[in-house]
């Protein structure tokens, strides 16, 4: 059998790690004012604040699902194929490095997030790429650093949303549908590209369900995030188990086991 190996032109790579580079490069030398943006949506006042670093991660983000798009026009399958699964991910992941580079002063912590986060986002474009094609010799690779980046970035939009202050019905209304888009994404690279909607309905169900009831625990954000994202953990693990493997002894052990490794830490992490 020939071995598939694909790989995006160099210079676009370049050009689209360059560009998002250059929009953190500005975050420690333009101070804006934060506004206070708010607007009413069937009679619920919708409000936010607006900063700098808010601005450049939206910024970021855009650049980078449209150079995820343009990485993919020259692929070899890229033909009927629906780039949209496929822009998602770089996006969050560029958009959430901006956060902390806003936050902090530039200092050690400060080059060591933006050089850490310039790479994830061109491991993310790469796996993303090598991930079109099931046959590619890489590809178990590719679906190692998509998974991990998605479990890691629900994490963080759960510690960054339970932040806020929200309340229950803005984060029902926010989390839920995060939960199910990254547990169909999850799925759908586990099992090979196909879409198990089903699966994704459940998980979301359970989820909503722990979700509800974390809410009214007083919990630290990152404890929250925690507790949440061992669940559906849990459940995404179990899904793609019953789908490959009918053995019942091999299904329930590695979901659980990392469900309570989330745990634990979530009793010790403050």
């Amino acid at each position: 059998m020939e071995n598939i190996f694909h790989l995006p032109k160099p210079g676009r790579l370049s050009i689209i790690t360059a560009g998002i580079l250059i929009c953190y490069a500005f975050l420690p030398y333009v101070q804006v004012p934060a506004r206070e943006i708010s607007f009413p949506i069937l009679g619920i006042l919708i409000s936010f604040t607006l900063n700098f670093y808010n601005l450049i991660s939206l910024i970021t983000a855009i650049m980078a699902a449209a150079g995820m798009d343009w990485l993919l026009s020259d692929h070899p399958n890229r033909e009927n194929l629906n780039t949209f699964p496929h822009l998602i991910l770089p996006a969050l992941t560029a958009g959430a490095i901006g956060f902390p580079l806003g936050l902090l002063e530039i200092g050690s912590a400060w080059w060591i997030i933006l050089g850490l986060g310039s790479l994830l986002v061109v491991l993310i474009l790469l796996s993303e790429y090598i991930s079109i094609d099931v046959r590619d010799i890489r590809y178990p690779l590719a679906l190692m650093v998509l998974s991990g980046t998605s479990y890691s970035l629900l994490l963080i939009l759960s510690i960054a949303i339970h932040s806020a202050g929200l309340r229950l019905y803005q984060i029902l209304l926010l989390l839920p549908t995060i939960y199910a888009f990254f547990s169909l994404r999850i799925l759908n690279f586990r099992l090979g590209g196909r879409w198990r909607v089903e699966w994704t309905a459940v998980i979301s169900m359970i989820v909503t369900q722990f979700l509800i009831g974390l809410f009214y625990w007083p919990l630290s954000p990152v404890r929250f995030g925690l507790l949440l994202l061992g669940p559906a953990y849990a459940m995404i693990g179990i899904a793609s188990s019953l789908e490959e493997n009918p053995e019942i002894k091999n299904i329930f052990l590695e979901p659980v086991v990392m469900m309570g490794i989330l745990w634990i830490l979530a009793i010790f992490i403050p």
